[in-house]
């Protein structure tokens, strides 16, 4: 059941689900604010509540995503002979699953996530201006109703840099993940 919710969750842009989650939790049921940003050093408490739709609104399409992903890269990887090796050694099952079969069952993973940056980077533009978070989001719309271009080509550019930087970053973690990558390369 839970699996089937989430995938649903792919299939919704990321406005919809913060127009909805802002609807529902913070005008019907009034946990959170509907609208709006209170920063941290204002008062924390007040902060994470203000954060808490961008945040689901944000990740809830991904998380199924990486879950089945991370899922299926791990029971392929405990199928592995040296997964048999390490249990034969008389290893636990948790020390197995978190020493050893995790770090090469994320490669796929970290892969996907860099990949989703862009989409994320988008998503966060139109939830931000969507729910008055002030960041580029708001910079951005100010700036095309404004029509001001080259504050507008400012910020695509500072957002550009910002995708090719976490790229280059996924890339640099491969080597930490697998240092099989970082003794091909060398």
């Amino acid at each position: 059941m839970l699996n089937t919710v989430m995938f649903g969750f792919i299939s919704l842009p990321n406005f919809a689900v913060a127009l909805t989650l802002s609807y529902f939790l913070g005008v019907k049921a009034g946990l959170v604010p509907a609208q709006g940003y209170t920063g941290p050093t204002e008062n924390l408490v007040e902060h994470v509540k203000s954060m808490v739709v961008p945040v689901l609104a944000l990740s809830l399409g991904q998380i199924a995503v990486y879950m089945r992903l991370l899922r299926s890269d791990l029971v392929a990887t405990l199928q592995e002979d040296f997964i048999l090796m390490a249990k034969s050694k008389g290893i636990s099952n948790g020390r197995v699953l978190w020493r050893h079969a995790l770090r090469p069952s994320s490669l796929t993973l970290l892969t996907v996530a860099g990949l989703n940056i862009g989409t994320l980077i988008g998503g966060t533009l139109v939830v931000e201006y969507l729910l008055g978070i002030p960041g580029l989001g708001v910079q951005v719309g100010e700036a095309i109703f404004a029509r001001q271009y080259v504050q507008l080509q400012s910020l695509v550019a500072i957002i550009a840099i910002s995708f090719v930087l976490i790229n280059f970053l996924v890339d640099f973690l491969y080597t930490v993940l697998d240092p099989r990558i970082r003794e091909r390369s060398a």
